[in-house]
């Protein structure tokens, strides 16, 4: 009797696993050391509004993904979705976009956990240098591709309780803030600064802190009773990090607010609040916290974007050896191996060429940003074509879909216009080159696979 070929364990994530990854995906404990600082300069004290616009507006962007997750299942995520619905190549650049999105998110927080690790050493006298930052991510890459070859059920939960530590700690730092404060909303926090546009801008920044809450969808194939499972763990991801971004985000421009420094120029927001409200010691278990969050993030990204390649693959748009499972892990080995090398990469060619880690952390995050968006307007447009298809088509559904397209061109608009300095300016044209060498590579597919 010949050998079954290896598959995806079914029904071997539970919610709470499943719950972990998404969370670790958002990665919530990184935007308050890291992204707070580059929010405020944009928006001022009204960057803590950009994350409630962006928690509502990826609301009605989950409550889409859902009409998909509370009736079918699958390893590939939203691909799936789209190339159920849209059509083989509409389907197939929608893959191809996460692919893009997953790869620079891992990619951003490998330049953060660099940053991170001289953050830790520096406290030593350990100074940075090319060498330590090249060296951390190489080390972490490695680390990060043995924890996703070998399956996410360990690791979710290991995730999870990090990340819970880590929230815990900026909690007390937040609920310390607020106490001395006032519970009151401080009205100086009602106003945006730098007009629509940077206003827009901290909003697309909201949504690289926000991404990862979809990732649950990913694991369809794996999750224990998924039609309820994913659906639920994709709304609770978004609203509990949406929540706890504005919260500490509130709680930091209060904090810093008559202290005589600026919360845009912080290297480390909560370090230094945790001075000024002398609990110092509290500086490197923030910044450890931090490296934790960085991690999971990176290894959810791979884990995630790992079964969207092996979903393509298994549809022939990549080469078959890319939808190999390992037969005792369970996992995509392949596909893993090749997400870690290609994110490795980029971290490493953009330290060699001079780039400093925060601004790898920064860059790879925007394109990133440029990814999420799209993908999500394709997504709920996708979710409109397939709610009809069933007819099961309300009001209600389409009404859903049309203000989640329309939130999303505020971001969208921003991160183009007014034109940004360079490199930015770049980054619209580099993932317009990036779709049209997709949809050429998988026209070129689809005519050698398909009998003529």
């Amino acid at each position: 009797m010949m050998d079954q070929p290896a598959q995806l364990r079914s029904g071997s994530l539970s919610f709470v696993e499943v719950l972990a990854t998404s969370i670790a995906l958002i990665g919530p404990s990184m935007t308050p050391v890291l992204i707070a600082p580059f929010m405020f300069a944009n928006a001022g004290n009204g960057t803590w509004l950009a994350y409630v616009f962006g928690g509502v507006m990826l609301t009605f962007v989950a409550l889409n993904i859902n009409q998909f997750a509370r009736r079918s299942t699958g390893a590939g995520s939203m691909y799936e979705y789209a190339a159920a619905n849209l059509g083989p190549l509409p389907g197939a650049l929608a893959g191809w976009i996460l692919l893009w999105s997953y790869v620079f998110v891992a990619a951003a927080v490998l330049g953060a956990m660099a940053l991170f690790v001289e953050l830790l050493l520096g406290a030593l006298g350990v100074s940075g240098s090319l060498l330590l930052h090249l060296g951390t991510v190489v080390v972490i890459a490695a680390i990060c591709w043995q924890a996703a070859f070998r399956g996410v059920q360990v690791s979710a939960i290991v995730m999870l309780v990090l990340e819970a530590i880590s929230v815990t700690i900026i909690l007390g730092i937040v609920v310390t803030i607020l106490a001395k404060h006032g519970w009151s909303i401080d009205p100086g926090e009602l106003r945006v600064t730098g007009g629509i546009p940077n206003w827009g801008l901290a909003i697309a920044t909201a949504v690289f802190s926000l991404v990862g809450f979809e990732s649950a969808t990913a694991f369809g194939a794996e999750a224990s009773r998924p039609l309820v499972t994913i659906p639920r763990a994709v709304l609770w991801s978004v609203a509990l990090a949406s929540l706890f971004f504005i919260v500490t985000t509130y709680a930091e421009i209060l904090g810093f607010a008559g202290s005589g420094k600026s919360l845009a120029a912080a290297d480390s927001p909560l370090g230094d609040l945790a001075t000024l409200f002398h609990a110092g010691y509290l500086r490197i278990p923030i910044t450890l916290g931090a490296l934790c969050s960085a991690f999971s993030v990176c290894l959810a990204c791979v884990t995630a974007s790992g079964r969207i390649l092996y979903a393509m693959a298994g549809a022939r748009l990549f080469p078959p050896a890319l939808g190999k499972i390992e037969p005792r892990h369970g996992t995509p080995h392949v596909a893993v191996s090749a997400i870690v090398a290609v994110t490795t990469l980029i971290a490493v060619a953009a330290l060699l060429f001079g780039v400093h880690p925060i601004d790898v952390f920064n860059d790879c995050g925007t394109l990133s940003s440029f990814g999420f968006i799209v993908i999500y307007a394709v997504i709920s447009f996708a979710a409109l074509v397939y709610v009809r298809r069933l007819g099961e088509l309300r009001f209600v559904d389409g009404a859903v879909a049309v203000v989640a397209v329309v939130l999303l061109i505020v971001p969208a608009v921003t991160l183009v216009y007014p034109v940004p300095p360079p490199p930015q300016r770049w980054y619209a044209c580099e993932f317009v080159a990036y779709l049209a060498i997709g949809a050429w590579w998988f026209a070129r597919r689809r005519r050698r696979v398909e009998p003529a």
